[in-house]
């Protein structure tokens, strides 16, 4: 985790003299963290006996999001924003994450978005040796690249497609592990009234894996699969103090591996579901909290894959 931070630093060190620079147009600085229970923190698969070992953790997420607004007609964001997820009894699920975007006003109802994700190290964890514990060196450094253009459509509409390609590379035990990741997406907002806002959308990825030998197993390793999502959401204002959100999402799973030898993928199908709730609750113009709830639970072709997550939420935010 020393090079992620570092890396974090590092952008804040770049971030801060933007914000001296800009102090003359519209700078928003935003800080905050929540405090996650997720009861499914771990979940490994030791590929040798097909077991599953799970357990939960509190998680500490803070934050900040740093954006700038060029003025005039057409204007340009700016955004850097670095969250970071400590674990308080599994250090080893520690990461971090930094988003720079940028989004270019194309016509007054049409604008451009390019968004780049670091993830300097994240556990993968679903490989297990000895008596059920993570093996360090099971992590992916992630770079994700993706852009996004959208239109209004009138006062209360608007559409928005998406394109991604990202990279999870491996430490070299687990190259086997390598992913190369294409996906699109499409999403609607419609405003049917000035406090309610409905959001659906649907996604395509295939993740590529390198493949290759199981590092415990010995055994075919292919984790290359295609995946199909679909959501939709509905957030609602109460007065000017309260905002509710719920979503649903649907995502399917298909492995493609042919590798007869790989247990852990070959003619593996998964079906996960999701449901979030979370309420908003503004205390003042700069400070809000909030409360939520997601239940996760997944079926699939193989045993050892079926799960049911809860994570439950409570988080404040504060807006210079």
């Amino acid at each position: 985790m020393i090079r992620a931070v570092r890396t974090g630093l590092l952008l804040a060190a770049i971030a801060a003299p933007l914000a001296a620079e800009a102090a003359g147009g519209p700078l928003h600085l935003e800080a905050g963290a929540d405090l996650k229970y997720d009861d499914l923190a771990i979940y490994v698969i030791n590929p040798a006996t097909g077991r599953v070992a799970t357990k939960g953790d509190v998680i500490a997420e803070p934050f900040v999001t740093l954006s700038y607004t060029t003025p005039g007609r057409l204007p340009t964001k700016w955004l850097i924003d670095i969250t970071a997820d400590f674990y308080a009894r599994h250090s080893i699920l520690n990461y971090q994450t930094i988003r720079l975007l940028m989004k270019q006003s194309l016509t007054p109802a049409a604008s451009l978005a390019v968004k780049y994700t670091l993830i300097p190290e994240i556990f993968f964890g679903d490989d297990v040796m000895g008596p059920g514990l993570p093996v360090g060196d099971q992590t992916y450094q992630v770079h994700v690249l993706q852009a996004t253009a959208d239109r209004d459509f009138g006062p209360g509409l608007n559409a928005a497609l998406t394109g991604k390609y990202a990279i999870r590379d491996a430490e070299s035990a687990f190259e086997y592990r390598d992913v190369t990741v294409w996906g699109a997406a499409a999403d609607a907002v419609w405003r049917p009234a000035p406090r309610t806002k409905v959001t659906v959308g649907a996604a395509y990825e295939h993740d590529a894996a390198k493949g290759g030998r199981n590092f415990f197993s010995g055994r075919p390793d292919d984790a290359t699969y295609d995946q199909y999502t679909a959501f939709v959401a509905l957030a609602r204002s109460f007065g000017k103090t309260w905002q509710a959100t719920g979503r649903y999402r649907h995502r399917w799973r298909l492995y493609a591996t042919d590798l007869a030898g790989d247990v852990l993928h070959h003619g593996r199908t998964d079906r996960t579901d999701s449901f979030l709730i979370e309420a908003v609750y503004r205390l003042t113009d700069s400070v809000h909290v909030k409360a939520g709830y997601e239940s996760i639970w997944r079926d699939s072709t193989r045993s050892y894959a079926r799960y049911h997550e809860n994570i439950s939420t409570l988080g404040v935010n504060y807006r210079f």
